[in-house]
């Protein structure tokens, strides 16, 4: 349009598609058309007129101004695939939209869309999202809709354990908690489809009501009221039964150096449960001869074990079934009876005499008894290592040693016979080796590295030498001399062949050697 001449006055009207008008006019070739609104199409016309005419009006000039913002921005979210529907009231203008989501940690995540609606998916779980919208058109764009804030649904609970408690068949579930979230629901998921739940504000809660024997895949879910989270990763744990209580022994009377113990238990209520006794242990207080001994899986609520004796034991208990295996019991410590004193030694008259020995490990008591009557008479009782007698009529004297387990075996006091026969008779002979019998030697091995030797006592020996003999070489060959019948020998090269025999001493005179007896002796056994 040309500029103006003989006064003409151009005038400018916009029709907006609400039906409302502006107007501006002017004598130059523009004018400024204000109160254009947002979302409106305007028709604009431009008309001239002068003193003398007026001219036609100009062809009509279309224009469409910016979008508004969106208004009534809505978010939909879907609690199982994190998923969110955006909604708005459309502008008649725009031509496309922008959705911006931003979490709290940071995460952005934008679609778009030409219509009212625009999916956005893969949103991070326990996060609040502000949303908005914006519209635009051509080059023009809108200022963003007011924000809508959105949660989703709380993460996956990690850090799952379940602790199985046989006593009262529950279960304590704990986790890690997750962000938003209002409330968990833990869940037992038995193998025949038995379902067992409980509910918590707070990380953790029990299960009540398991079965023995059953085993349970457990999972726990968290919700913030209006959405779940997936479930944990699934934990399985046994309803393995518990130990067995009650745990008790009774001890059989020492024999041949050997204690049975009868250990007796309560009853596991568990189906088709199985019992295994375990004894660990030491013998004759030796740290080096150790030693572990198991029963066989039992479904009955006894077992016997027998130990040598100057034992020292732990005892545990362990119950079984289908689902597992229990834990060990609470430990019964306990000893055997000790073995027979060593080293017995009579020294003196009938008039007076003292009768010493060795000390018999785990013992806490020593008897001397006159074995020549019935019962036998108790001479003396003493903790310490030797007792004073006087008038010793009897040739007959035998000493124990005894615990709280029990009593030994008696050890027999062999010189007493030769000092009342010596006070007898003075010019008695010294045996000729050929008079003197060969003791009957038994050996035991109740253990790879231990040997129990008992022996026949021979009349009037003063006491017995033990010959050890390696088949391996002689520089481990070993001579003992043994003050009464028996011994135990425990430091044996492992993994080596002896032969062992023993012959009586009678004044100093020895007599023949027993017939040999030969052992493989093994590799001790360690706890």
């Amino acid at each position: 349009m040309g500029g103006s001449a003989g006064g003409t006055v151009y005038i400018a009207t916009a029709e907006a598609s609400d039906h409302t008008y502006l107007y501006c006019n002017s004598t130059g070739n523009s004018c400024l058309l204000q109160g254009a609104k947002c979302d409106l199409r305007y028709t604009i016309i431009v008309a001239a007129s002068s003193d003398r005419c007026s001219s036609l009006r100009s062809p009509p000039y279309r224009i469409s101004m910016e979008p508004c913002a969106p208004r009534d921005v809505a978010v939909d979210v879907s609690c199982e695939d994190r998923s969110a529907l955006v909604s708005w009231t459309p502008s008649p203008v725009a031509g496309a939209y922008r959705v911006v989501a931003m979490g709290a940690d940071g995460h952005e995540h934008t679609c778009n869309a030409t219509s009212s609606n625009c999916s956005m998916s893969e949103l991070h779980c326990g996060q609040q999202y502000t949303v908005s919208v914006a519209a635009s058109h051509e080059n023009c764009t809108s200022k963003a809709s007011q924000s809508a804030t959105v949660s989703t649904g709380p993460c996956q609970p990690s850090g799952l354990s379940a602790t199985f408690h046989c006593d009262n068949q529950s279960a304590m579930l704990t986790w890690r908690p997750s962000d938003n979230a209002k409330g968990y629901y833990g869940c037992a998921q038995a193998e025949n489809g038995d379902r067992l739940c409980c509910h918590s504000t707070d990380p953790g809660c029990p299960i009540d009501g398991l079965a023995c024997g059953m085993v349970y895949n457990f999972s726990v879910q968290a919700s913030d009221g209006s959405c779940n989270s997936s479930v944990s990763d699934p934990v399985q744990i046994a309803g393995v039964p518990c130990p067995p209580l009650a745990v008790e022994v009774q001890l059989v009377p020492m024999k041949m150096e050997i204690q049975v113990m009868r250990f007796t238990w309560t009853q596991v209520l568990c189906a088709e449960t199985e019992y295994l006794l375990t004894l660990t242990g030491s013998l004759l207080g030796d740290g080096q001869a150790l030693f572990e001994i198991s029963s066989y899986w039992t479904n009955v609520t006894y077992f016997e074990i027998p130990l040598p004796c100057g034992s020292s034991y732990v005892a545990t208990l362990q119950s079984r079934n289908a689902a597992g295996t229990s834990g060990k019991s609470a430990p019964l410590s306990g000893t055997t009876a000790p073995c027979p004193p060593s080293g017995v030694a009579y020294r003196g008259n009938s008039s007076f005499a003292t009768v010493s020995w060795s000390s018999s490990a785990l013992a806490t008591n020593y008897t001397l008894y006159d074995d020549s009557v019935s019962p036998q008479k108790r001479l003396c009782s003493t903790a310490m290592l030797s007792c004073s007698l006087s008038s010793v009529s009897s040739s007959r004297l035998v000493v124990t040693a005894s615990n709280a387990a029990g009593e030994s075996q008696p050890a027999n006091v062999t010189e007493v016979t030769q000092h009342l026969v010596r006070r007898r008779d003075l010019g008695e002979q010294i045996p000729e080796n050929g008079n003197i019998p060969a003791p009957v030697l038994d050996v035991k091995q109740p253990s790879p590295s231990i040997l129990f030797l008992q022996w026949s006592p021979v009349e009037g020996a003063s006491f017995y030498n033990l010959l050890i003999r390696n088949q391996g070489g002689s520089d481990d060959d070993q001579e003992l001399t043994v003050y009464g019948e028996s011994i135990i020998v425990s430091e044996l090269s492992p993994d080596s062949a002896y032969c062992l025999s023993v012959m009586a001493v009678i004044a100093d005179v020895s007599g023949p050697e027993s017939e040999p007896v030969c052992v493989q002796i093994g590799q001790r056994i360690a706890l």
